[in-house]
């Protein structure tokens, strides 16, 4: 269910670059405790985010940052899962310039729900937090010996990001993904902070199939293990995976409260 999480942390809703007063809110909200509930599930529409998970990934949805960079005080925000529903009174298209493409609608729509989210979280959970920059072990992702192996997508309106699991085999189904993207998804595979070293412009369509290494000698038996995420990126992308340390910008939760339901 994880996996249903990774489109929405990709626009960060620096781009609307309100001050407190003017970020957008949710004309109606409801927040529930799920005691039952696992992993992490989110839908988005223009005007509507319906999602399940703990406040540590709501913050970093909220925040456009990876769950890595959320640092949890009190520990119960990385426990409890949370149902929201929300909605905003209608779209924001009326910010945007006339000639705006499709695709940038829809990450401003994202942008929009997120900026809200923070407003949000602020009031119901009376989150407090501040940012830190830390060193940590990264990735560095380059341009493999040989060069970079895709052509640009001819699917310029289109965009998406698909991960799907079964048994010990992996698979990634991209449309119209740019670097940064690549970059935060692999990110949130690998737990460590990956640093787009590429300078490839435009967008790509791609599939890659891996075994995680974790699970190389415990998948199913009729599903033989599939190369490293490290590997087929190199074969099937011409990038690779180059280790090192990156100073990474984190959110430290400082105070948070349980809310009421409503």
């Amino acid at each position: 269910m994880r996996s249903a999480i990774v489109t929405a942390l990709l626009i960060s809703p620096a781009l609307y670059a309100q001050t407190a007063q003017q970020k957008p809110t949710f004309a109606v909200a409801s927040i529930k405790l799920d005691p039952k509930a696992d992993g992490a599930d989110s839908h988005t529409g223009p005007v509507t985010l319906s999602a399940q998970m703990t406040l540590a990934l709501f913050i970093a949805m909220a925040y456009g940052v990876k769950p890595y960079q959320v640092t949890a005080c009190p520990k119960w925000i990385d426990t409890g899962h949370y149902d929201i529903l929300a909605k905003l009174e209608h779209a924001g298209e009326e910010a945007l310039p006339p000639d705006s493409t499709a695709r940038q609608r829809a990450d401003a729509d994202i942008a929009r729900l997120h900026a809200a989210l923070q407003s949000l979280l602020d009031d119901r959970f009376q989150l407090k937090l501040h940012k830190e920059t830390k060193e940590m072990p990264a990735y560095a992702l380059v341009v493999a010996k040989g060069g970079f192996k895709l052509l640009e997508s001819p699917h310029h309106e289109e965009h998406g990001m698909n991960s799907q699991g079964s048994g010990s085999q992996r698979t990634l189904t991209a449309t119209g993904a740019d670097m940064g993207r690549v970059v935060t998804f692999l990110a949130r595979q690998l737990d460590r902070p990956v640093v787009d070293m590429t300078h490839i412009q435009g967008f790509y369509d791609f599939t890659l199939s891996w075994t995680p290494d974790d699970l190389k000698t415990t998948g199913a038996a009729d599903q033989p293990a599939l190369p490293s995420l490290f590997t087929v990126l190199q074969e099937k992308l011409g990038l690779k995976l180059e280790s090192q340390k990156a100073p990474v910008e984190l959110l430290v939760i400082d105070s948070a409260e349980r809310p009421s339901e409503n």
